[in-house]
């Protein structure tokens, strides 16, 4: 069974009297595990799929089904808890809480998910130690975004995401706001965390270097898969 499912999928937006479309009967298969890329100029339709994807959002017409659950019969409080359990995000602008420490962002996060894992705080306190070591921020939790650089802040936007060991990872132009040598040291840590921990990750990117980096690389023109292409193991 694959982990995510969009079948026929439409998503038209109302703009004055026009209705536009910006998926197209859009079909896809996504197997746990897997490191993509959506990629496509502005306006092919690829930040309005990863929405759907991350339940941001909800199709016009179609089916998505995530992890056997067809998102179709969820209601606003059942989707939000799904984002909350089973999807991590991260974003361009890393969307840090500026006034919170490195290691408060992470666990704000957990926080949130404390009683439904039934984590105590000693627990807690672990997992977001050893995710911000995984990631390679040892020795930094205290320090505040403002205090961090850009690529040390998507690290950290990084194990916030992965600290709650979600099924999918959704990543919006991660590297956008930095340097290509910071890019692709973020990258080479999103595909090791892949490779670790199984989580599988999904990014929507202009950045070439995203592109290369991914094991399947989905064109998306006019709302619609133009290419589907995938790779051997780098």
């Amino acid at each position: 069974m694959a982990l995510l499912e969009l079948k026929s999928i439409k998503k038209d937006y109302i703009q004055g009297q026009s209705r536009v479309p910006a998926l197209r009967g859009l079909d896809l298969h996504i197997e746990a595990g897997e490191f993509i890329s959506i990629a496509g100029p502005s306006g092919s339709g690829k930040t309005t799929l990863l929405n759907l994807i991350g339940c941001l959002d909800t199709p016009t017409e179609g089916t998505i089904i995530l992890d056997g659950r067809d998102l179709s019969h969820c209601s606003k409080d059942e989707l939000a808890g799904i984002r909350r359990e089973k999807i991590g995000f991260v974003f361009q602008s890393y969307n840090l809480i500026p006034v919170l420490t490195a290691y408060e962002n992470v666990e704000f996060t957990l926080a949130l998910l404390r009683s439904s894992r039934e984590l105590t705080p000693e627990q807690s306190r672990d997992k977001v130690m050893q995710i911000l070591a995984d990631v390679g921020l040892k020795g930094l939790e205290k320090r505040r975004p403002g205090d961090l650089s850009g690529g040390q802040q998507q690290r950290v936007a990084i194990a916030r995401a992965l600290v709650k060991e979600p099924l999918l990872l959704l990543a919006d132009e991660p590297t956008a706001n930095l340097d290509s040598d910071t890019g692709q040291e973020i990258l080479d840590l999103m595909l090791q965390m892949n490779r670790e921990k199984g989580t599988t990750f999904i990014f929507s990117t202009h950045d070439a270097m995203v592109m290369d980096y991914a094991r399947r690389l989905i064109l998306v023109r006019d709302g619609q898969i133009v290419e589907d292409q995938r790779r051997s193991e780098q």
